[in-house]
């Protein structure tokens, strides 16, 4: 029988560190890895693109070596030599060499390979980095105790009580999810396993209201993480001015907070637009929503003007119509739908005044986007099964980054005053 070759591990369902797949999703990178590795085989100097059917199924269950020698082909074409040492560094040997399901070491080379991209290699760790290593390797932690409890249980049952005891001190100790979310979410997952029909609307909410907010957790503290690095680089760019003691108390994303009422939920990309239009109008007053759609690009394209009409169509008309078009976008960018990169990058430049940084406003509105795709993404299970209820009190949770940030202010203040 011809051997069969993987690209990576299986992901483990434990959110304690997310699926690397989910991410690589809300960064607009459909597919996860195995899109990725699809996109890059396209590209114009490959002249023999890859199946993505093959490279689905060598990321799921795994190819022949032919198949997996094209796969690495493509890698090797666009892995540096300083990422490939990092892949073969001894620090990753645990999670290499583990037949253990677990994300740590999707998240530790995506860390590793934005930071070669972005700095030199031989620059510090970043904050970020720092926390993605060290929930990595709680992980690995916690899996392998598991593991370790589950060959010293004498039934699957007494595995089942000591996993549990065993987990609800660890999120505990290593996650800021409420201790009461913790104990009902594990409790049912007892009583589940326990039972052999279906579970109750209840019962799955619970459950998935502390997976949902696991998720939050590791995201909202990467969030804080990326708000520290940021705030240093800017400082150290070209200083924070009058805004230091802002992003002291509210972090870079403050004013992108999701914010849900009880009754409507406004998504970080709304939140930023409507902090931005404040007082921005010439007469100091806020910029209207519908002068804010006439930044958007033309529906038609840039030389709109010098396209031809369409039969029986004056140029007014036109007008009109491609200003409904861009009225009835925005609507949709602000209840959640994702722009395109160069549609959202060309509205900030149209957007933001001559000899401001459009840079780091376009950096700031993709997050903005990104966050919004997450929390859109947890709850959308929610709608599907029907689980209004808990789908609410998970709607609630996103409300939570304040709570997160006041961990990391005091980093912030010296950062600031450094």
């Amino acid at each position: 029988m011809v051997e069969k070759i993987r690209i990576g591990l299986p992901e483990s369902s434990l959110p304690f560190v997310p699926p690397a797949d989910k991410f690589l999703f809300y960064l607009g990178m459909p597919g996860g890895v195995s899109g990725v590795i699809s996109k890059l085989s396209r590209c114009p100097n490959n002249t023999k693109p890859i199946d993505p059917k093959t490279v689905r199924k060598a990321v799921r269950e795994g190819v022949s070596p032919r198949s997996f020698s094209q796969i690495k082909g493509i890698l090797d074409s666009v892995v540096t030599p300083e990422m490939y040492e990092y892949i073969a560094s001894p620090y990753l040997a645990p999670w290499m060499e583990t037949t253990l399901r677990q994300n740590g070491l999707s998240w530790l080379c995506i860390a590793r390979g934005m930071h070669f991209r972005a700095f030199p290699a031989t620059r510090p760790e970043t904050f970020t980095e720092q926390f993605i290593k060290s929930r990595a390797e709680l992980e690995m932690e916690l899996l392998q105790t598991g593991l370790d409890i589950q060959k010293n249980s004498s039934t699957p049952e007494a595995f089942d009580e000591r996993w549990c005891e065993y987990l609800s001190d660890f999120l505990k100790q290593h996650t800021e999810v409420e201790p009461s979310i913790i104990d009902r979410g594990l409790q049912t997952w007892i009583a589940l396993k326990s039972r052999a029909d279906q579970p109750s609307k209840d019962q799955a909410g619970l459950l998935l209201g502390l997976y949902t907010r696991l998720r939050v957790d590791f995201y909202y503290q990467l969030l804080c993480n990326l708000s520290i690095d940021l705030i240093q680089w800017f400082k150290d760019r070209a200083g924070l001015d009058e805004h230091e003691q802002w992003l002291v108390e509210n972090s870079l994303f403050g004013d992108m907070l999701p914010e849900f009422d009880g009754e409507k939920l406004i998504l970080p990309f709304e939140k930023l637009l409507d902090a931005w239009r404040r007082n921005a109008a010439p007469d100091g007053g806020d910029l209207s929503w519908a002068r804010i759609a006439q930044c958007l690009p033309n529906p038609q394209g840039l030389d709109t003007e010098k396209q031809s009409l369409a039969p029986g169509q004056t140029r007014n008309d036109r007008n009109v119509s491609i200003v409904k078009n861009k009225k009835s976008r925005l609507r949709e960018w602000r209840q959640g739908t994702r722009p395109k990169s160069n549609q959202l990058e060309q509205f900030i430049l149209n957007l933001i005044p001559n000899g401001n940084d459009a840079s780091s406003a376009i950096m700031r509105a993709d997050i903005a986007c990104i966050w919004g795709e997450f929390i859109q993404d947890e709850l959308a299970l929610f709608g599907e099964l029907g689980l209004i209820d808990a789908r609410y009190e998970a709607t609630s949770a996103f409300n939570l980054y304040p709570t997160y940030w006041a961990g990391y202010k005091a980093q912030a203040a010296q950062i600031v005053a450094a």
